[in-house]
This record gives structure tokens, sequence and C-alpha cells, in this order.
């Protein structure tokens, strides 16, 4: 009978697999003539429905989430993966998926080579609002930051009169934006949540491990806050939106991913 285990790791090699198929399919999309479309990529499918199986493998075997560096990781991406097929079903979004799904078969495959497991442990309703406000505001914003990024690509293009077969499947550049500033708006104030409810629960935000973890989150909500604010006053768009979510994003990456990195894989600590 085959163990947790080795499910665990075949799940994340086969998802692996199953992304890197995705996005050259969605590579194939973009480079071809056909007109928009906003079906769902079958291999995406399948590489999510074997990434979620990882997750509550990974779940079912150590008793809960894990919350080390690569799971982690792997757990934003799924949710960002999810939150891009859904979203394809309003938009044609593929050259956002294509790169959803480059960044999520990268992070499911790290789980297999270098597995570490450290199960949340949520002693209250407020602490599991936290870590779940926390996920999700992670998901949103890297969605958010992947959007800007594309969107920068595309306003670069149209500035140097580059014209490709792959602008046939992006929405107008109105919608993209639109998107984007509805990703970041979802996403701070699932980030504002994650603040509360930790200000409220968590026993000292600035201990020795959470202290850069803090500064950082705060930083970067002030950033996304400064840019919906000048987005509504100011009508604020392209590059200046673009630059603003990536130094927010930076500050928030460098404040969880950031401190998880050092603790766990430099510093060996849990």
């Amino acid at each position: 009978m085959i163990d947790l285990s080795t499910i665990t790791t075949i799940t994340a090699l086969a998802g692996s697999l199953a992304y890197l198929l995705a996005a050259l399919s969605a590579l194939r999309t973009m480079k071809s003539k056909s007109e928009i479309n906003q079906s769902l990529p079958i291999w995406g499918l399948v590489g999510a429905s074997l990434h979620l199986a990882n997750i509550v493998s990974v779940a079912i075997a150590y008793n809960g989430l894990s919350s080390s560096f690569f799971d982690a990781l792997s757990i934003t991406a799924f949710i960002v993966v999810a939150m891009t097929l859904i979203a394809q079903l309003r938009h044609s979004v593929i050259a956002l998926l294509f790169l959803v799904f480059v960044v999520a078969s990268f992070c499911i495959a790290l789980t297999a080579f270098l597995p570490h497991h450290s199960p949340i442990t949520a002693p209250s309703a407020g602490i599991l609002t936290h870590i779940l406000s926390s996920i999700v505001a992670y998901s949103l914003l890297s969605l958010a930051t992947a959007q800007a990024i594309i969107l920068q690509l595309v306003e670069r293009s149209l500035k140097h009169h580059e014209v490709s077969n792959w602008w046939r499947h992006l929405p107008p550049l109105q919608a993209m934006e639109t998107l984007l500033f509805q990703l970041i708006g979802l996403g701070w104030l699932a980030l504002t949540a994650a603040i509360i409810s930790g200000g409220i629960y968590v026993d000292d935000l600035f201990a020795q491990h959470l202290a850069h973890k803090t500064v950082f989150s705060l930083i970067s909500w002030i950033l996304f806050g400064l840019l919906l604010f000048g987005r509504r006053q100011y009508g604020w768009r392209g590059s200046t939106a673009v630059r603003w979510t990536l130094a927010a994003f930076t500050a928030l990456l460098l404040g969880y991913f950031g401190s998880k990195f050092v603790l766990e894989i430099i510093l060996h600590r849990a």
C-alpha cells in the first residue's frame, strides 16, 4: 500500500508537470492567430486538482495545513491558480495564466525536492482568522502583481508600436486596469483583516520572530492604501500604478516569505 509521503511526492511532481503542460498550451494559444478564448485550460485544471490533492495529503499526513516556507509558497500558488482560473471565466487572462502556471509548477515541485512540514497551530478562532486572511491577502496581491507586470509589458509594447498575436487573447487595457485594482482592493481588505486580527489575537506582534513581518506588512498595507487613494482621487494608472504595486508587494514579500526564508532556510528555525 502506498503511504502518504509517497502520495505527496507523486502529486507534487505530477502537478508540476501538468502545470508546465498548461503553460506550454497557454503559450501556444498566445502565439496563435485565433480570436479570444475564455475556455478553461484542461491541463491547468488537472494541475490544480493534483495540487489540491498534494495539499490535502500533506495536511492529513501532518495533522493540519503546513506553514513551512515551501508549503506556504505552494498553498499560496494554489489559491492564485484557482483565482486566475475563475477570472478566466469572465475575461481572457491567458497571459496571466501562463505566468501563474509557470510559477505554480516551480512552487509545487519544491515541496517534493525540499520537503519540510510544520503544521499550522491555531489555538483560537481569532488566530485562525489571522492566518487565513493573511494567506488570502498574499494570494490576491500576488495575482495583482502578476497582472501589473503584464499590464506594463502591454503598455511598453504599445509605446514601441510592437503588435503580436498574443494581443488577441488579452482584454482591453481599461479592463485589465479594472481587474488590477479590483484585485488590489480585495487584497488590501484581506490584509487589513489580517493586521487587525493579528493585533487583537497575537500576543506580541513585535516579538523577535514577528517584528520584521509586522513592520513590512504595515509598510505594504500603507503603500497599497495610498495607491488605492491615488487611483480614486487622482486617477493613477499605467506605469504609476505598476511601480506602486511592485513596491508594495516587495515589502509584503520581504515581510512574510523573506522572514520565513531567513528563519527556516538560513537559520534552520521553525
